[in-house]
């Protein structure tokens, strides 16, 4: 099925209206992504791929006029004899007889899955500059998301629509972009907030202990399980499973994956009886899954379990009215850790922040402050202490900053490698020496701690004599 993807992917071509009766706005959710159209006063809107629809939707699984929304009195979608039909929760439509229709009912119209909801403030852009968005019951270690740009808002109001429904989800996006806060914050808005919210790096690990994270395993499965494991889905027995780069994973793993989601069943390695689990499943990738398929690298099947709907985070260089928000977070955060006493960012700063593309996102923006928060000796901080590469900015070249003086580099590199073995010694402390409890705190596998601990000169509890 072939979509367009951007802004252009869903459109609406209804003039507004001056009533004032209350309006309202379609989830609209394609492979393209998820997007929120804001509806006029109606009553009635004509859904369909053709320009000339209320609800233009350029999505091939969509007849030219596919369906008919009436907002008129009882809410209600009546199918117009489209070739793929339309669904409300889960019933097939009857050809040209409306069927009733409330807020927060799934509608699938073909391949595109349209939810009705009221039109608020933070559909429509009136929302504060900048707000921390925060769920009712913040998710076990969980940070708060600060956005300001309005399309994030839309992203983040439609959680109050997606997270109390029992879809999983698939979040797309580059690298770096928040993917995993998402998560976690759906999550925390949704009916299993007071359960455990478990996220696994699926590329981090190689296929035989990926398998054993997921599922777990028995006594004696394999060479050094000298006791019985539970796997994250037992861990996460109630709660949120969040699957991070789920592209990587490799196939024999994805059937053994399928079968969890279909069934509710985790067999661990080395057993034969299968444990039920009930988790929500929340995935993420970079990746084109899609283009996966075509190159028969990735399961269609279980790409259409997990995508019970799909949504697109923007990079970090096409949402800079974020940038100072999180930059200040960022700042505040570091200055707090490292015992700094940095305030704040300057103008100059700020505009220099802005005018970067990030290519590694908001991953590379924190990095970017906790280094120079690490080296400002001031209060406040300046464009020249800025510690960023040289990209072409829409097409015009960034001035070249002054080469940093003789000795910094190494100066910066020695204050990153105490950082580093603080925070090391740190997560090993708080996890009472268990180094795979520590590895997982700080984001890393356990061979790389293991590593970091022997060029640190960190003694290993459980090494070997």
């Amino acid at each position: 099925m072939k979509t367009p993807d951007g802004p252009e992917a869903t459109r609406t071509y209804r003039a507004p209206s001056a009533s004032t009766r209350p309006g309202y706005a379609l989830l609209v959710s394609t492979a393209a992504g998820t997007r929120v159209v804001n509806l006029g006063a109606g009553p009635t809107f004509t859904i369909g791929r053709a320009a000339s629809c209320d609800v233009c939707i350029p999505d091939d699984s969509l007849s030219r006029e596919h369906a008919r929304l009436s907002i008129e009195g009882d809410l209600s979608l009546a199918d117009l004899g489209s070739k793929n039909g339309s669904q409300v929760a889960g019933v097939r439509l009857a050809p040209n007889v409306p069927a009733a229709v409330t807020l927060g009912t799934p509608m699938e119209l073909g391949g595109v899955m349209l939810v009705l909801q009221r039109a608020t403030p933070a559909l429509d852009g009136g929302a504060p500059a900048a707000q921390a968005v925060a769920g009712s019951a913040p998710a076990r270690g969980a940070k708060a998301a600060v956005v300001a740009d309005a399309g994030m808002r839309h992203l983040y109001a439609l959680l109050d629509v997606v997270a109390p429904s029992p879809l999983s989800v698939l979040v797309l996006g580059e690298t770096g972009v928040g993917k995993e806060v998402y998560a976690a914050e759906l999550h925390a808005r949704s009916s299993r907030a007071k359960g455990p919210f478990v996220p696994l790096h699926c590329a981090a690990l190689p296929e035989s202990l990926l398998e054993a994270e997921l599922f777990g395993y028995e006594k004696g499965a394999f060479t050094g399980a000298v006791n019985k494991k539970p796997g994250i889905f037992e861990s996460a027995d109630g709660g949120t499973v969040f699957l991070d780069e789920i592209g990587e994973v490799p196939l024999a793993t994805q059937a053994r994956l399928l079968r969890v989601l279909e069934t509710g069943e985790v067999m661990r390695l080395g057993s034969v009886r299968p444990i039920n689990v009930d988790v929500r499943f929340v995935a993420a990738t970079h990746r084109d899954l899609r283009a996966l398929i075509a190159e028969q690298r990735f399961r269609a099947d279980l790409y259409f379990r997990l995508n019970g709907m799909s949504i697109h985070l923007p990079p970090l260089r096409s949402r800079r009215a974020d940038v100072r928000a999180l930059a200040e977070m960022f700042l505040a955060r570091a200055a707090t850790s490292m015992k700094r006493k940095v305030a704040g960012l300057s103008d100059a700063a700020v505009a220099r922040l802005e005018s970067y593309d990030w290519p590694g996102n908001v991953r590379e923006l924190k990095n970017v402050i906790d280094r120079t928060v690490l080296l400002c000796e001031g209060a406040l901080v300046e464009e020249q202490h800025l510690a960023v590469a040289e990209p072409e900015v829409f097409g015009a070249s960034v001035p070249k900053r002054a080469a940093p003086p003789v000795g910094m580099e190494d100066e910066l590199k020695a204050r990153l490698r105490g950082l580093e073995q603080q925070k090391i010694e740190t997560a090993l402390a708080e996890a009472g020496g268990n180094q795979s409890r520590a590895a997982q705190a700080l984001g890393i596998s356990r061979f790389t701690l293991m590593n970091k601990m022997e060029a640190f000169g960190l003694v290993r509890p459980r090494k070997g004599r």
